[in-house]
């Protein structure tokens, strides 16, 4: 017996020169760039991330906010949300996995009780998604981001579909425009806004009034990206929005869009 042998397959000659116009014709797609944006204020998050790893997304809230995480696997999943003024413990559950974690509490010099260590038990409990939720294909997306009952299927759907060109993705993502949840909302005028998609406009214009400050916000920035000087008047009145990211991003967003013809 001969132990470690390994066969190694010769394609022919016209074979591998069909491999090698496949792989030409479908180059391997390129990873999204990480984008990895937290504030925390009064203990509320808000954050965008795209595409960052599990353990950067840990440290990141780490610094700021002074908790101790515990990981007790070497499992660092791509974290893609987006998060709004959600209080501090919802935050961490949602970056987490929800159930497969262990807070721990103590009083601060003031005698108010706040989260010093959380355990977080990844792939040690029952999956937070089944396969049904799963959100592989532009396919599963398309259906997901109107029909899917999980808010975060819904927002994941939104990502994919922001990374598909053609008429379909822009379609279900500005279908998503009227979504309940403003993640999802701000997620698909973000998408939009991604992709260049200057038709879908007139509708994001619309979400300039969203009763959502997050939801506007983006939707300031988006008209900033596809817009044109004329649209100078519609971010006009979010100058004095309540919010102040808002009133901050529609100043910004006008001085960007007098720069344009």
């Amino acid at each position: 017996m001969i132990s470690g042998f390994c066969r190694s397959a010769v394609l022919p000659l016209p074979l591998l020169a069909l491999v090698a116009a496949a792989r030409a014709q479908n180059p391997p797609t390129q990873p999204p760039p990480e984008v990895l944006r937290i504030r925390v204020e009064a203990d509320h998050v808000t954050a965008e991330i795209r595409s960052s790893p599990l353990r950067h997304v840990l440290e990141e809230l780490a610094a700021r906010t002074g908790i101790v995480f515990e990981v007790a696997t070497a499992w660092n999943p791509l974290i893609s949300l987006t998060l709004y003024k959600v209080p501090l413990q919802e935050a961490v559950q949602r970056v987490v996995g929800g159930g497969d974690s262990i807070f721990y509490f103590a009083k601060d010099a003031a005698g108010v009780s706040r989260i010093r260590r959380v355990r977080a038990l990844l792939g040690t409990g029952v999956p937070t998604k089944s396969g049904d939720d799963a959100v592989d294909t532009v396919e599963r997306a398309l259906k997901a981001v109107t029909e899917h009952p999980n808010v975060e299927v819904r927002q994941k759907a939104v990502e994919v579909l922001a990374t598909v060109k053609g008429d379909a993705a822009v379609s279900a993502l500005t279908l998503a425009l009227a979504d309940k949840s403003p993640e999802v909302r701000a997620a698909a005028i973000e998408g939009l806004a991604g992709m260049g998609a200057r038709p879908a406009l007139p509708k994001v214009l619309a979400t300039l009034k969203d009763s959502h400050p997050g939801v506007r916000q983006s939707a300031v920035e988006a008209v900033t990206l596809l817009g044109t000087a004329e649209n100078v008047k519609d971010l006009k009145p979010l100058v004095r929005d309540k919010d102040p990211a808002v009133a901050s991003a529609a100043e910004m967003g006008i001085r960007r869009l007098l720069q344009r013809p």
